[in-house]
């Protein structure tokens, strides 16, 4: 269970580069199994941390933030084996049980700020098949539309919001990272 959102990241920040020579950001729900895959297949290069300072421009796959939300928490639940599914979708709904499977994908890119100052494409996540022809998902039962309406129910505008408007304003573009870090703080710093 994680209780402050940007202690959150406690493990490397990891950037792939891909065979095209484009570097890629692997974020939870958005592709990131796949490209892991792919990864250990093709034995691509990673590159972490420190390392990051190198490069000028990093690729971000982005998924819709209402859809991420439903299959990040659903893979939550069942990576975590969770018995009393009412009772964890009220700890989310209250914002008590942060995980990085559903957390706002602007906190993945404020993550990324701490070791890489260029630029970033944001792309959305089907165009991930233009760079690796699988997408497997984990191992966990598929997500059923009970499932789906229990998620659903609780309130959960405060993990989609700033995404939204994050995919709004910069889907398809590239753009400083700071610049986008600079006008999410508000999201930042209200959780």
């Amino acid at each position: 269970m994680f209780k402050n959102w940007t202690n959150i990241f406690t493990t490397d920040c990891l950037v792939i580069q891909m065979p095209n020579g484009e570097y890629v950001y692997p974020i939870f729900k958005n592709g990131r199994s796949s490209l892991k895959q792919f990864t250990q297949k093709n034995n691509l290069t990673i590159l972490k941390n420190e390392q990051l300072s190198k490069l000028s421009e990093v690729t971000v796959f982005l998924r819709d933030p209402k859809e991420r939300f439903v299959s990040g928490v659903h893979t939550v639940i069942e990576f975590e084996d969770v018995i009393d599914v009412s009772a964890f979708l009220k700890e989310v709904e209250n914002l008590n049980f942060y995980n990085r499977h559903f957390i706002p994908q602007v906190y993945w890119l404020l993550h990324l700020l701490k070791y890489f100052k260029g630029k970033v494409k944001l792309l959305p996540v089907k165009a991930l098949y233009n760079i690796i022809p699988n997408r497997d998902a984990p191992n966990i039962n598929k997500l059923t539309a009970e499932r789906q309406h229990q998620i659903l129910s609780i309130e959960h505008k405060n993990y989609i919001q700033a995404d939204q408007r994050l995919m709004h304003r910069y889907l398809g573009k590239t753009v400083e990272l700071k610049t986008i870090i600079e006008e999410f703080k508000y999201a930042l710093s209200s959780s």
